[in-house]
């Protein structure tokens, strides 16, 4: 793995496209005040180098049918393959993120689901995986901050 050295430029491509990725070349050219042939060869490096890895829409899930949030700690029995097993929960349609963790517990899942029996079914479906010895289950109520507001290079948008 290596680290890509950003520039003054890139840290104001990237919190540009942070902000809004939907913004046209054109606009963000002229904005930055550089050439859109530049941008777009920085553009080609960011992406190649794996520092812009996707532009996407940001959904309120809420908004449509699946308004519960849920942090799902696991347990898990570490035996001979114990992550290969654990995988295929990362695809179950209901899971946002799936992250292995330090601490009391091995893993979490932060999962989407319409209702409280959509949870229970969900909650049904980890269990049934031959190395999740237990479960813990918290509902988000509301946010602070959403990932999607995550900037930390915010003080590159004042273009100077």
């Amino acid at each position: 793995m290596f680290w890509l050295k950003l520039d003054k430029i890139d840290k104001k491509i990237i919190a540009q496209l942070v902000e809004n990725s939907k913004v046209m070349s054109k606009e963000l050219s002229r904005k930055l005040k550089i050439h859109p042939n530049t941008l777009l060869q920085r553009l080609r490096k960011l992406e190649k180098s794996g520092v812009l890895v996707k532009y996407s829409a940001v959904v309120n899930y809420g908004k449509i049918d699946k308004r519960l949030q849920a942090l799902v700690f696991l347990d898990v029995e570490m035996a001979k393959g114990w992550e290969d097993m654990l995988k295929p929960l990362a695809k179950l349609p209901e899971v946002v993120s799936f992250i292995l963790v330090t601490g009391e517990h091995d893993a979490l899942i932060i999962a989407r689901l319409k209702d409280e029996a959509h949870l229970a079914n969900f909650l049904r479906k980890l269990q049934q995986n031959k190395v999740v010895t237990k479960t813990t289950t918290h509902l988000i109520l509301d946010y602070y901050k959403n990932t999607y507001e995550y900037n930390p290079m915010k003080d590159e948008l004042r273009i100077s």
